[in-house]
C-alpha cells in the first residue's frame, strides 16, 4: 500500500493561536513547534509498505514526530522542493510548513511578520527539530524577496540571533526591518494652572459637610495665572519598510482653547488674568469675565456664591443659599429666604420675600417690584408695588413707583426722604416710616451705649456704697473726711473712690464718642416723608428726634419738621 509520512501536524493552519487556560486568561502561544523546519529538511515522504506497521521501517534518523495518511496526490507548492526519486518533500528555506487540504498543497510559510502601518517586520525563529535556526543570510533573503529596503544593519540582527538559545522552547521575535515613526504635530493648546472642579461641599467642624460650598464660581484677582501654554508641534513624517512615506497627521489635544481676559505674563508659557473676574469656560474656550453668570438657580448645584465682581442670575436664588459680590448682583427672578450682599446694586426683575430671614445688603441701590417680609439695606431703595412686613434702611431714599405702591407693617428708615402712594391699611397695621437716622450712625451709637448704660450702673452702685458707708459729707469736703478716717477705713474709702474716678473719666470718654458720631449725622436736604394717597391710622411718622402717631386718615400729604417747635407737621404732597 501507498503511505504518506508527515514529518509535521498537517491540522496546523497557522503559526500562532489564542490559548485559553483554566483561569480564563487568554494568550497567544504558536500552534505546533514541529511545523517549523530549516533548509534542505524533509517536511513528508511517500512509502510503498505491506502494512502499516512497516512505516517506522521507512522512518528517517532524527525525524522522531510524524503522521501517517493514505496517499493522495500532493502538491510541492511555495518553498517546497519534491524529490521524484527518493519521493521526499524538503524545505528550500527555513519556515512553517503547512497542508492546504483544499488544494492538496504543502506549503511553507515564511515567519516574517509585518505591522499593519508596515513600520517594523518581525522574524520569528523557532528551533527546528534539529535545532537549526535561519542564517542571516536567509533573513536578508527573506527581506529582499518581499520588496524590504528599511531593514535593520547586519549587527543589529546578529546580536539578536546570538541571544537565542536553540536548546529553549520559546520563540524568539526579532526586529528586522523598521521605517521611521512619523512624529504626529498638534496645534498649540493650554492647560490649566487653577483648579477648575467644583468641590463636593465644606468640611465642618462638627465633621458635617456643608454641600452649599461647592466653589462653582471661581474668583480670579488681576495678574493670577490661569494656563499654561503647550506650543504647537510641525508634522514630520516618516517612512515605512518599504521606503514608502508614512504621513503625519495634526492631531486634537484635549487641552483648553485661550479666550478673553486671559494675557501672557512675563513668562512667555504662563498666562495670567488681565483683570479680577471669575473663569468662564464654554466648551474648551477658557475665559475671565468680569461678571459671573449662572444660567439657573442659586441651588445645590450652583451652592453659595462669593464673587469679586457682579454676578448675574438668570432664575432665582433659593431657600438658604447665599451670594456675596463685589460689584453688583442682577436677579432674573426671585431672592426667596435667602441673604445677599453687594458692593453694588442688587436689581431683582421679580420679587424678593421670604419667611423671616431674606437679608439683602447693597452699598449701592436696591430694586424689586416688590419686598415681602424681608431686610433691607442699602444707598437707594426703589420698590414698584409694595413692601410689607419688611425692615428697610435707605441711606437716602425710600420710593415707590406704582400709582398704588404701598408700605403696609414693618418699619421703613431713609435719611432723606420716604416717597410712598399708600401707607398702612384701614385695620391700623402697625406701620412706620421714619426719616432723618442714619442706620449706620444709629448702630455705632447703639454700641457705645451698650457700654454706658451698665457703666452708668456702676457709677450708681459705688455712689450709694460711699453714700452708705460714709455719708453725704463725705462729697462736699472729701480731703477734710478723709483725713481723719481710721486707716483701715481710709484704705477702703479711697479704694472706692479711685473706682469711681476710673469709671467716671470711662464714662466721659465714652459719652464724647457717642457726641462725636452723632455729629457725623448730616442732611444734604431736610428729610420729609411724602404719601400721595391715603395714611392710614396706626401709622407712625418719624423724623429725625420727633414722632407722631397717625390717628385719623389723611390723604395727600408730605411730613416734615417744624424746625422752630421741633414738632412734625405736613402740608399737602402736591
Amino acid at each position: 500500500m501507498k503511505l504518506i509520512i508527515f514529518y509535521f501536524d498537517p491540522k496546523v493552519t497557522k503559526i500562532l493561536v489564542e490559548k485559553t487556560d483554566e483561569d480564563g486568561n487568554k494568550s497567544i502561544v504558536i500552534s505546533s513547534p514541529n511545523n517549523f523546519v530549516a533548509k534542505n529538511e524533509i517536511i513528508a515522504k511517500v512509502v510503498n509498505v505491506d502494512s502499516s506497521d512497516d512505516v517506522v521501517l521507512h522512518l528517517d534518523d532524527g525525524y522522531n514526530y510524524y503522521n501517517i495518511e493514505n496517499f493522495i496526490s500532493i502538491k510541492a507548492a511555495n518553498g517546497i522542493i519534491f524529490d521524484e526519486i527518493s519521493s521526499v518533500y524538503r524545505a528550500s528555506q527555513y519556515g512553517f510548513v503547512v497542508f492546504n487540504r483544499n488544494s492538496s498543497q504543502i506549503v511553507l510559510h515564511s515567519t516574517l511578520q509585518i505591522t499593519k502601518d508596515k513600520l517594523k517586520a518581525y522574524y520569528l525563529i523557532y528551533p527546528t527539530k534539529f535545532q537549526k535556526i535561519p542564517t542571516y543570510q536567509e533573513i536578508c533573503e527573506v527581506l529582499s524577496k518581499n520588496r524590504i529596503l528599511a531593514s535593520l544593519d547586519e549587527k543589529s540582527i546578529m546580536d539578536q540571533m546570538e541571544k537565542i538559545d536553540i536548546n529553549s522552547t520559546r520563540i524568539n521575535r526579532l526586529v528586522v526591518a523598521a521605517g521611521k515613526d512619523p512624529v504626529n504635530g498638534y496645534n498649540e493648546y493650554y492647560i490649566p494652572i487653577v483648579e477648575m472642579k467644583k468641590k463636593a461641599g465644606k468640611m465642618l467642624d462638627d465633621g458635617s459637610i456643608d454641600y452649599r460650598e461647592v466653589n462653582s464660581i471661581v474668583s480670579i484677582h488681576k495678574g493670577e495665572k490661569i494656563l499654561q501654554k503647550i506650543p504647537p508641534v510641525e508634522p514630520v513624517d516618516g517612512y515605512n519598510i518599504y521606503g514608502e512615506t508614512a504621513k503625519a497627521i495634526i492631531e486634537n489635544k484635549e487641552g483648553y482653547i485661550r479666550a478673553k481676559n486671559i494675557i501672557q505674563s512675563a513668562d512667555e508659557l504662563i498666562y495670567v488674568s488681565a483683570i479680577d473676574g471669575c473663569l468662564e469656560i464654554i466648551g474648551n474656550k477658557v475665559s475671565v469675565s468680569p461678571v459671573a453668570t449662572v444660567k439657573g438657580n442659586v441651588d445645590y448645584e450652583t451652592g453659595n456664591i462669593d464673587f469679586n465682581g457682579s454676578v448675574h442670575i438668570f432664575d432665582s436664588i433659593l431657600p438658604g443659599f447665599s451670594v456675596k459680590a463685589k460689584g453688583d448682583i442682577k436677579v432674573e427672578n426671585n431672592i426667596d429666604d435667602a441673604t445677599v450682599e453687594a458692593g453694588g446694586d442688587v436689581i431683582v426683575n421679580s420679587g424678593i420675600s421670604g419667611k423671616g430671614s431674606t437679608i439683602v445688603r447693597a452699598m449701592g441701590r436696591v430694586k424689586s417690584k416688590f419686598i415681602l417680609n424681608s431686610t433691607i439695606e442699602a444707598g437707594d431703595i426703589e420698590v414698584e408695588d409694595s413692601i410689607i412686613n419688611s425692615y428697610i434702611f435707605s441711606n437716602d431714599k425710600i420710593e415707590l413707583t406704582h400709582k398704588h405702591g404701598k408700605i403696609i407693617g414693618g418699619e421703613a428708615l431713609a435719611l432723606h426722604e420716604i416717597i410712598v402712594n399708600v401707607s398702612g391699611v384701614p385695620k391700623e397695621n402697625k406701620t412706620i416710616l421714619a426719616v432723618g437716622r442714619s442706620l449706620y450712625i444709629d448702630r455705632d451709637l447703639m454700641k457705645i451705649k451698650e457700654r454706658i448704660d451698665p457703666l452708668k450702673s456702676e457709677i450708681e452702685e459705688i455712689t450709694e456704697k460711699i453714700r452708705t458707708s460714709y455719708g453725704e459729707e463725705l462729697f462736699h469736703n472729701p480731703k477734710d473726711f478723709i483725713s481723719i478716717l481710721p486707716p483701715i477705713k481710709k484704705k477702703a474709702c479711697l479704694s472706692l473712690l479711685s473706682d469711681l474716678t476710673i469709671r467716671n473719666k470711662e464714662l466721659k470718654e465714652l459719652s464724647e464718642q457717642y457726641n462725636e458720631i452723632e455729629g457725623k449725622l448730616k442732611f444734604e436736604r431736610e428729610p420729609i416723608v411724602v404719601i400721595k394717597n391715603e395714611v392710614y391710622p396706626g401709622t407712625l411718622i418719624k423724623i429725625k428726634k420727633q414722632v407722631r402717631l397717625i390717628d385719623e386718615k389723611l390723604e395727600n400729604v408730605k411730613f416734615y419738621e417744624d424746625s422752630e417747635n421741633k414738632e412734625i407737621r405736613y402740608t399737602s404732597a402736591i
